[in-house]
């Protein structure tokens, strides 16, 4: 039976969001990644933003969407599969050092390995295409794949000349629209539907939609899309983008075509502004040939919203970055907006009670500390709360872009003072300048704000191995960093700190359940949920439900208890191992932190409604139970 029958509160039918699906889409493919993985086929993460399994599951009538099965899984899979075998290809040709926020493959390992792992996801896509066992999409497939290379062949033959616009219309239908083809086939195929010709046009065209979009935030320094600004332009690529700006030929300097792309020559609109009228005209009429096959649902529609608006964005900011009058840059406003809010934390006494007052139970373990460590705990922990703060307590009308922004200049600021620059903060001139001093691994400070800006987007994390990337970069690098702050540094002990790191966030977690769900997020693991028949809505209609927690949502309470659970056993060797002037306290944090549970337990499991806290006597039964279990060894 589903959760949602167990309690009172009546399921509303509202049309599916695209986070919803996403959230589906996920768990989706994950399930058929697991099983080919078992096979010994190469399976990448299922990272970003999925976008051609989510237009596949769009495509599909939502009246037959519960009727999706493993096949249907299968064939989204090997569409993504075919679109990161192709960022393999772009990273080597491009010597690209990032995407989607981390190194590269070939920026880790090197051209053979990126391309060899490249060849496997792409011979791996062609078995799951077959495993979906449905030959009027095998074929689409077959067909997108070689349409594909054949784009990416017709562009790089074309590096360096003009382009006329029929022909680069027919490049990025290519390049970018028929993966898009054969994935909005996917469901009708599936479904039995007869309309499937004109599934592969509409994706066709998605797919050449998102790709004038990608081109134009080429042009958009102050776009953050994970490549260098002007790229396709350095290496020839004729665009749309430089017709609209009258441009004749490659050749004129970069800043010039910025200037060209921007300014009105002869009044408004801009070629940029012009640029977006033909991308919402382009998205119009889409969306006026989706409505007739799937009238009332809108997932198309969000996800043409999403790209559109995504353009729309970078142009008004880099309209606001371009400014050189009276005004100053968004960046440099961001940067001293940063030192304002920084600065007002003051100095060492001032962090002392910010600790107080915001980690009452790392606090109480902090006191057994000798003076000197607690003082540098108390700084370190302010660096920490202040930098999510940035992100979980923003002022009124802060979008995330202005978050992103203030998040950006800070961490400008804490790496400058990381490398011995003065910035003028106390909190990053004695913070950074303590770690760099002692040692700490740059690791630490860069993982902890990574992590931060990872709050800003839609917090959803598929399965254990994608929430503890996030709970390493926010608990477990902070454990790193504060061993390494006073002098040790063996792989194992760090790796124990990792670990008591990834067990205390964990238990944060559980108890913010409610309170992360009323700011738009869930943390817990979108397989685990539906290994316990739950999803986002079930636990929303739990925080208004009457009666007690039902048995799915407590089992996976404890499910996550359990996860916790192994992390402070891997971490307590680790605790025995540190001096006891540092062991004792850290002992004390850990059984006093795992001690939430117990209260999350004695709340019938209701983290949605009720915050677990302890109360100062247990905490000090806690404590006792600690610093005696590192004595007896861990």
């Amino acid at each position: 039976m589903n959760a949602t029958s167990l309690r009172t509160a009546p399921r509303v039918d509202a049309p599916e969001s695209l986070s919803e699906a996403l959230e589906t889409v996920r768990a989706g493919l994950h399930r058929v990644a697991v099983r080919l993985r078992r096979e010994g086929i190469a399976v990448p993460r299922l990272e970003g933003k999925l976008l051609r399994p989510v237009v596949a599951y769009a495509m599909v009538p939502p009246t037959l969407r519960s009727s999706l099965d493993d096949r249907f899984w299968s064939g989204a899979l090997a569409v993504q599969m075919v679109h990161e075998a192709s960022l393999l290809h772009d990273d080597i040709l491009d010597g690209a050092p990032e995407r989607r926020g981390a190194q590269t493959v070939v920026a880790q390992e090197g051209v053979e390995t990126a391309l060899v792992l490249g060849d496997h996801y792409l011979t791996g896509a062609y078995r799951a295409a077959a495993a979906a066992e449905i030959p009027e999409f095998l074929l689409a497939f077959i067909r997108a794949v070689e349409r594909t290379v054949a784009g990416e062949i017709a562009q790089g033959r074309s590096a360096g000349a003009r382009v006329a616009p029929d022909t680069y219309d027919a490049i990025i239908r290519g390049k970018s629209g028929e993966l898009f083809g054969a994935a909005a086939v996917l469901g009708g195929a599936f479904s039995s539907l007869g309309d499937l010709p004109d599934r592969v046009e509409i994706g066709c065209r998605l797919g050449a939609l998102y790709q004038r979009v990608d081109d134009l935030l080429d042009y958009c320094p102050a776009a953050k899309t994970g490549k260098p600004p002007l790229q396709d332009y350095r290496q020839g690529k004729w665009t749309w983008v430089l017709d609209l700006m009258g441009v004749e030929e490659l050749g004129l300097q970069e800043v010039e075509i910025i200037d060209r792309l921007f300014r009105a020559a002869q009044g408004p609109p801009s070629p940029a502004e012009r640029a977006l009228e033909c991308l919402r005209e382009r998205r119009r009429a889409i969306v006026d040939t989706v409505r007739s096959l799937a009238p009332g649902d809108t997932l198309v529609e969000e996800v043409l919203d999403g790209w559109v608006s995504a353009a729309v964005d970078a142009v008004r900011d880099q309209v606001d970055t371009g400014e050189t009058d009276a005004s100053r840059s968004r960046a440099g406003r961001a940067v001293d907006e940063v030192r304002r809010m920084a600065g007002s934390l003051g100095g060492p006494g001032e962090w002392r009670d910010y600790f107080g007052r915001h980690a009452r139970t790392f606090r109480f373990a902090a006191r057994l500390f000798p003076a000197e460590a607690a003082s540098r705990i108390a700084g370190l922990y302010a660096y920490c709360r202040f930098t999510d703060d940035l992100v979980d307590e923003p002022g009124d009308g802060d979008d995330p872009i202005v978050l992103a922004e203030r998040l950006d200049a800070w961490r400008q600021l804490s790496r400058a003072a990381f490398e011995g620059e003065a910035t003028g903060i106390p909190l990053l001139d004695v913070v950074l300048g303590d770690a760099r001093t002692n040692g700490v691994s740059w690791r630490y400070p860069d993982a902890l704000l990574e992590g931060v800006r990872m709050d800003l987007d839609d917090v959803r994390f598929a399965d254990w191995d994608d929430l503890e990337r996030y709970t390493f970069a926010v608990a477990g690098a902070v454990g790193g960093w504060v061993t390494q702050l006073f002098g040790l540094s063996e792989p194992e002990l760090l790796e124990r700190a990792h670990a008591l790191g990834h067990g205390m966030q964990l238990t944060n977690i559980l108890r913010d359940v409610g309170e992360d769900l009323d700011r738009g997020r869930l943390y817990l693991p979108t397989l685990l949920l539906h290994r316990h028949g739950l999803n986002k809505r079930d636990l929303v209609r739990l925080q208004v439900s009457e009666g007690p927690m039902p048995g799915e949502y407590r089992e996976l309470i404890e499910d996550v208890m359990h996860r916790a659970d192994e992390h402070y056993r891997k971490a307590w060797p680790g605790i025995h191992a540190l001096p006891a002037w540092y062991g004792r306290p850290v002992a004390v944090a850990a059984r006093a932190y795992q001690g939430i549970h117990d209260e999350i337990r004695r709340n019938g499991h209701d983290n949605l409604t009720r915050r677990a806290s302890t109360s100062f006597a247990a905490k000090m039964s806690l404590a006792a139970s600690g610093l005696l279990q590192r004595r007896r060894g861990g």
